[in-house]
């Protein structure tokens, strides 16, 4: 270790007997968290002999989310429209008060629209309709929306498939190369969680849902269900990371993983009128 590296001073706070690490000069942090660039590095925490060479901690996927909740409703022409709230907290949260610290209402405005767009593989229409909390470190990041996705449901013959990855834009092409020479950095464990009910137009019902997703690679778990809930749909999606950095050899796995989710989210909901779903 080279002690003339050292570019940041942390605290470690005992509570309850065990260490917290905290920066308190990182703007929009929780407590007990650090920025990514302080996290899983080595630190010299001097004490009355001069010093130990320790580890900072690192946080688990559950501390930093992005939680997706939307109440939509299926139009005849397959357009998808409603309410979409999006929660952030721990470093998800951080990242983007601090990106956008010096930005005004209408930036942060755009800001937020345009990363609910990214989320979403196809076209929509994404409007910010509240006032999130820019100010503060410990709450959440909330960002509630009204959105659309025109033809979302595509139609075959008397049926209609609705595709279960409404959200998950972010993984359509990470880790499609075959080779990978460097090994791989994540910023911090993070998790991405969906919760989505659908409400069909009148007359139609679900006829066959996709078998459920149960991918767990302990480092990186994915799930995935669709259930008939009384006639509406409701999907539930998770993304576990708890990768920070991750050596080569282990990269052919890693896309092993993300090839299952890429598969999972492309599965098909089919959709018939009542008469022809009893049938």
């Amino acid at each position: 270790m080279d002690v003339h590296k050292r570019n940041s001073d942390l605290v470690v706070v005992k509570v309850n007997d065990k260490a917290a690490f905290c920066d308190p000069g990182a703007a929009f942090t929780p407590f007990g968290m650090l920025m990514w660039p302080e996290t899983a590095v080595a630190g010299l925490q001097i004490d009355k002999d001069g010093g130990t060479w320790i580890q900072t901690m690192v946080p688990e996927s559950s501390a930093s989310r992005v939680l997706r909740k939307a109440d939509l409703a299926l139009s005849e022409n397959g357009d998808l429209e409603g309410k979409l709230t999006i929660t952030y907290t721990g470093l998800e949260a951080m990242q983007r008060r601090l990106e956008e610290l010096h930005e005004d209402e209408a930036d942060r405005k755009k800001f937020l629209e345009d990363q609910a767009k990214e989320y979403i593989p196809a076209a929509s229409d994404v409007e910010l309709t509240n006032n999130p909390d820019w100010s503060s470190s410990t709450p959440p990041l909330v960002a509630e929306f009204k959105m659309k996705i025109a033809g979302w449901v595509a139609g075959a013959g008397r049926r209609a498939l609705l595709a279960v990855g409404i959200f998950s834009a972010d993984e359509k092409r990470v880790f499609e190369h075959t080779e990978r020479v460097h090994p791989i950095y994540f910023e911090f464990p993070s998790q991405k969680e969906d919760d989505v009910t659908v409400s069909l137009p009148l007359g139609w019902g679900i006829s066959s849902l996709p078998p459920a997703q149960n991918q767990d690679a302990k480092a990186a778990v994915y799930t995935l269900k669709a259930e008939n809930e009384k006639g509406a749909l409701h999907l539930s999606r998770k993304l576990n990371l708890d990768l920070v950095l991750l050596d080569q050899k282990y990269y052919a796995t890693l896309r092993n993983f993300f090839q299952v989710v890429r598969t999972g989210d492309e599965e098909q909901i089919v959709l018939q009128p009542m008469a022809s779903a009893r049938n």
